[in-house]
This record gives structure tokens, C-alpha cells and sequence, in this order.
């Protein structure tokens, strides 16, 4: 891929998150009449848009996130290309299915718990610990974090948060979903988005404290998730007869600067994430989209 240049010495960070079997229909925000968006809600300049994933297991999501176009040729991801085209990388997970990640510090679920004590560190929060203090120690204006999440994994939903985040109940303890009554697989499922809600809102605060950078938070995820309608759960249905559970994601987005205006009107993929982080960190490059980008110049 061409060589990319970074136009400005503006001080920003782009944190991307990458949900998992997170779908919309389940977030406050997308209109779901249960409130699991409590503190996202109440943050301003947060932008929600409705988009479908293009497929419905990991590797693949992940995959169209991390391009720069649909393609099935060969191409250099996201955090790889930033990277050695000097922007710092850091990329922190608790769950699988990288494509190879070359990038200045890469941070799996063993990593990460090495030095974690406490409730946090069998948990998606431990992707926040020590985050601001990485952000301080960095010696270059432009900061990619990817935060890949594990937390609306199943079959084990309930296993996915901290007993405080229980609020709907009774909760799916089975493996084997079927035997759970359908509500009970949904209040298990929507504890997990509301734990999401709290990790996000978690971030968002913290980036407010880092004044000296620009910030932006975008969260989006892999694929759906099925939770027993027309008897099927979880994902993976290929894409083409998937149903609409499997396929629409949540694609939230929050920036600390107010002066960047979102384009009205665009239809929104997972394909958006590569321009859209481009324009946020100001890098030029020959593959840069700027309709991709879901700000206006």
C-alpha cells in the first residue's frame, strides 16, 4: 500500500472499539424500549448510526473494520498501516481471531492480567487499565488505541459482567440456550450491553482528562447476535440469508472536539472505520476516501 503522511502536529487519539455480538436492536440508544444505555445517553456529542455488518462471525468483521475497502485481495490493515506511517499503535484484547498485528505494542488477555488484581481483571475493564498512563508516556501526536472486547460473547453471556450489572433477571445459566426461556437469554444478553454502556461511558471520561489531545471514541461491532428468534442463536449464518439480528450493529461514535461536523444523510458500513480514522488523526494517503469518512471537511 502507498505511503501515507501525517499533515499536522495536532496532539489526537483515536480509540476504536470493537464490540462483539453486540447488535443494535439491544442498545437504549437504537430505541429499545429497556434502558441499557444509562450513561451514554446523558454524554453529549455522542452520534449513533445505523449499520449492518458484512458477515457474521469474527475473523470477517473483523476483517471489513480493519480494511480500507471490500476487497478479497491482499491489503494492509488499519493499525499496521498507521503504524509504519508513524502514528503510535497500541492494541489491547481479551479476545481472538487478529488477522497478524504489527504494531508498537500488542497486548493480549495473558498480557494484560499479568499485573491485575482485582474484580476488573476477568473482565472486559481490564482493557482500560493503565490507558491514560500509555496515552501520557507516548512521544508522538498521533495515537491509535483498538480495544477488541469480548463481552457479548455467548453462550456464557452471564459470565460476561460484574454481578452489579445484573439489572435485568432472571438470567440464561446453560450452555445450552434452548433449554433457557427466551427472556431469560435476553436478560442475560442486555446485563452484557449494559456493561458496555458503562465501559464506553468509562472511557469517554477518561479521554475528557487527557486535555492536551484531541480525543475520539468509536465503537462498533463484529457482527450480530441471534438470541432464539425463529430458533436460532448466536451467529454465523452465512451473510447472504442471515437474519437482521445477525447483521445489524451498533457504530457509535464520540469526539471531544465540537467543531467537527458529521455528514448528514450517508449510509454507514464497517467500511467507514478506516477513512473516518484517517481524517480524524489528519493522515493523508492515496487510498484515503474522503466519502468514506463520516466527517465533513
Amino acid at each position: 500500500m502507498p505511503n501515507a503522511t501525517i499533515k499536522d502536529s495536532t496532539k489526537s487519539i483515536v480509540v476504536l472499539v470493537i464490540g462483539e455480538s453486540a447488535r443494535s436492536s439491544n442498545f437504549s440508544l437504537y430505541g429499545y424500549d429497556r434502558n441499557t444505555n444509562p450513561l451514554l445517553s446523558n454524554i453529549d456529542n455522542v452520534n449513533h448510526f445505523k449499520t449492518q455488518s458484512c458477515a457474521t462471525y469474527t475473523t470477517a468483521g473483523l476483517k471489513c473494520i480493519l480494511e480500507h475497502e471490500n476487497t478479497g485481495k491482499l491489503y494492509e490493515i488499519l493499525p499496521n498501516y498507521l503504524y509504519r506511517n508513524g502514528v503510535d499503535v497500541i492494541w489491547k484484547t481479551t479476545n481472538w481471531g487478529e488477522p497478524t498485528i504489527k504494531v508498537k505494542s500488542f497486548q493480549n488477555k495473558d498480557f494484560l492480567r499479568q499485573n491485575c488484581e482485582g474484580e476488573i481483571c476477568g473482565y472486559d475493564e481490564i482493557l482500560l487499565k493503565d490507558l491514560q498512563q500509555e496515552i501520557e508516556n507516548s512521544e508522538k501526536n498521533k495515537i491509535l488505541i483498538v480495544l477488541h472486547t469480548n463481552t457479548s460473547h455467548g453462550p456464557t453471556y452471564y459470565k460476561k459482567y460484574p454481578k452489579q450489572f445484573e439489572k435485568f433477571s432472571p438470567v440464561c445459566k446453560s450452555v445450552e440456550l434452548a433449554n433457557c426461556t427466551q427472556q431469560e437469554l435476553i436478560n442475560a444478553y442486555d446485563n452484557t450491553i449494559l456493561y458496555t454502556d458503562y465501559i464506553l461511558a468509562t472511557l469517554i471520561e477518561q479521554l475528557k482528562k487527557i486535555e492536551k489531545y484531541e480525543s475520539s471514541m468509536i465503537y462498533i461491532s463484529d457482527h450480530g447476535e441471534s438470541l432464539g428468534e425463529n430458533n436460532l442463536y448466536m451467529h454465523g449464518i452465512p451473510s447472504s440469508i442471515a437474519p437482521t439480528e445477525q447483521l445489524d450493529i451498533p457504530f457509535i461514535v464520540w469526539s471531544s472536539n465540537t467543531s467537527k461536523k458529521i455528514k448528514e444523510d450517508q449510509e454507514y458500513s464497517q467500511h467507514n472505520i478506516f477513512h473516518t480514522v484517517l481524517d480524524l488523526l489528519s493522515v493523508e494517503s492515496p487510498i484515503y476516501d474522503e466519502s468514506m469518512s463520516i466527517y465533513e471537511k
